[in-house]
């Protein structure tokens, strides 16, 4: 089994199929892996047997490919949105939950905006397309707050 990190996350793959340029980084002082295979500006798909092919951005793709999206939640809405202040980022989006508890959510469009934010709220975390949360985002459209009340059917199974 091979391991493939992109972008904060590992797939564990088959096999791997590389067709980009690469080099080799040496990671001596780790104690699980000696080394790694950096490759940079490629495309990976993993097909449905667990194979991943890695080939070469398209010139014309790379700056489609590069934007970083991402959303996270937070409870901290007042430290959030101090933080993205001066920040590039989507609309902070608020839902109130049970119990009075208020759930933040926000889209923001840098790798260096997210490690800012988790080393300064202590509960933020990535939201998963699959999420309530994230759909209910786009849902809601220009709306800033939401009674989740209203959104019992996605939590049904």
């Amino acid at each position: 089994m091979w391991v493939i990190k992109t972008r904060g996350e590992s797939f564990y793959v088959n096999h791997v199929d590389c067709q980009a340029t690469w080099s080799t980084k040496e990671t001596p002082d780790n104690t699980h892996t000696k080394g790694s295979i950096k490759i940079k500006r490629c495309n990976l798909v993993i097909d449905s047997e667990n194979c991943a092919t890695i080939t070469p951005l398209d010139p014309n793709s790379i700056i489609e490919n590069e934007k970083f999206s991402i959303r996270i939640i937070t409870r901290w809405g007042k430290k959030l949105k101090e933080l993205l202040e001066n920040k590039k980022h989507a609309g902070i989006k608020e839902f109130g939950g049970a119990c009075s508890t208020s759930w933040y959510v926000v889209e923001i469009f840098n790798e260096k905006t997210l490690t800012y934010l988790s080393i300064s709220i202590p509960d933020i975390r990535k939201l998963a397309p699959n999420e309530p949360y994230y759909t209910m985002y786009d849902e809601i459209g220009d709306r800033s707050f939401v009674d989740i009340d209203g959104y019992e059917d996605l939590y049904e199974d």
